[in-house]
């Protein structure tokens, strides 16, 4: 078990991942991602998603190029290993 955990994506665009407290794959106390993309998003104006669930608390704020996601008790944390496997170029099903 980790305290943090973090890694770094680029897929048309960059992304930074970050867990605080990942426990295996069911669950992390915060998950947040910091994106910049190559293209931004067709709305003129910022938006904000709120979202109170059985999976997760948290926001989504998105702005032209600009995206954050940041959750707070999460029971479906991102697989951060599978970010890490396709920066690696590994690309078989079973390389987990």
């Amino acid at each position: 078990m980790k305290l943090f955990d973090y890694c770094y994506y680029e897929d048309f665009g960059s992304e930074w991942y970050f867990q605080l407290l990942p426990i295996s794959n069911k669950f992390a106390l915060i998950d947040m991602v910091i994106q910049w993309d190559e293209f931004p998003a067709p709305e003129w104006f910022p938006f904000l998603i709120i979202g109170i669930g059985p999976r997760d608390i948290g926001f989504t704020f998105r702005w032209k190029w600009f995206e954050i996601r940041f959750d707070v008790l999460d029971f479906d944390p991102r697989n951060l290993a599978k970010y890490r496997r396709y920066k690696s170029g590994d690309y078989r099903p079973g390389a987990l």
